[in-house]
């Protein structure tokens, strides 16, 4: 009986070690290597193959779930293995606890609020978008009213009562021209003229003027005759003095009657013949001499303006 339980026990033991050499361990990649294990640790497993050799180091990601199911029995491989298999399908599907809708005791009273477009626009921010939209109005006005050359308060009023429709009448309207600026030295000029007695003669018939007098159509010298004399005190020297009193020095070319008319103009340092005015502006007057010089003369230095012949002393 003692052999046949050694024989008995040999057999087993042999079996066992064929099963061992003969476990398969399959990749996700469809290789499979057969043997036993022989080293499991954190960077993966190495096998001992059937034919006595090692197999290269299998990282852990890469054994299928059943090869990771076998190892999870093994003693050496069971704590790497485990966290890796996959939980199984009932697990996944296990229903959640039902929820229960706990009915509510009391409810709080919402306040009761009007609805409707008139309570929106009485808002504080409804007030406040009307006030914008108010003035961006009368801001349209405005500028059609500028671009279409219509009077600004008519526009602006008109579309403060037709908000919107006010000014967009005038848009459709057609444009005023723009008032042309109305020059008082060309219209002077072109107005009146300076007319010299031309001979003793003429003027003596005139009714004993005097022989180097002016005629009463003279816009310069009035009936007076020359020279005329302009004082500071008595007269104000400004722009429209001049363009007023002596229009025709204002031309380029003066006319044959103009020619023998000069202006002394006397400042407190000295004096200036000039027998046109070229420039003048707001604040001070060019006038050309007999030589072609060109000389500025402020209003304010100016004392006296005396018109005259050019042969009078």
């Amino acid at each position: 009986m003692s052999r046949l339980r050694r024989l008995s026990f040999l057999l087993a033991l042999g079996f066992s070690l064929l099963g061992a050499l003969g476990a398969e361990f399959k990749l996700i990649t469809g290789d499979v290597y057969r043997g036993e294990l022989s080293v499991a640790d954190n960077e993966g497993v190495v096998i001992r193959l059937e034919t006595g050799e090692f197999s290269p180091r299998i990282d852990w990601a890469k054994l299928s779930d059943d090869t990771l199911r076998n190892l999870a029995e093994n003693p050496k491989a069971k704590r790497f293995a485990e966290p890796l298999i996959e939980p199984a399908v009932e697990l996944l599907q296990k229903p959640a606890p039902p929820i229960t809708i706990r009915p509510v005791a009391t409810r709080v009273a919402l306040p009761e609020t009007k609805k409707g477009l008139w309570v929106a626009l009485t808002s504080p921010t409804g007030l406040a978008l009307l006030l914008a939209l108010f003035f961006a109005n009368l801001y349209a006005a405005f500028e059609v009213a500028r671009f279409k050359w219509r009077p600004v308060g008519l526009v602006c009023a008109l579309s403060a009562a037709l908000p919107v429709m006010g000014w967009v009448i005038f848009l459709v309207l057609p444009r005023r021209a723009a008032p042309e600026e109305e020059n008082a030295t060309e219209t002077a000029v072109s107005q009146t003229n300076l007319t010299a007695p031309t001979s003793v003669t003429d003027s003596t018939k005139s009714g004993g003027a005097a022989a180097l007098g002016l005629s009463k159509s003279s816009s310069a010298g009035g009936s007076e005759g020359l020279p005329k004399v302009f004082r500071r005190g008595e007269t104000t020297f400004n722009r429209r003095f001049f363009e007023t009193q002596f229009p025709s020095f204002f031309r380029v070319v003066t006319t044959e009657a103009d020619r023998d008319l000069v202006l002394d103009i006397a400042t407190g340092k000295s004096s200036v013949v000039a027998s046109r005015i070229s420039r003048i502006s707001a604040n001070e007057a060019h006038f050309k001499t007999a030589n072609g010089q060109e000389i500025g003369v402020s209003f304010a230095e100016i004392s006296q303006v005396t018109l005259r012949h050019k042969d009078a002393a």
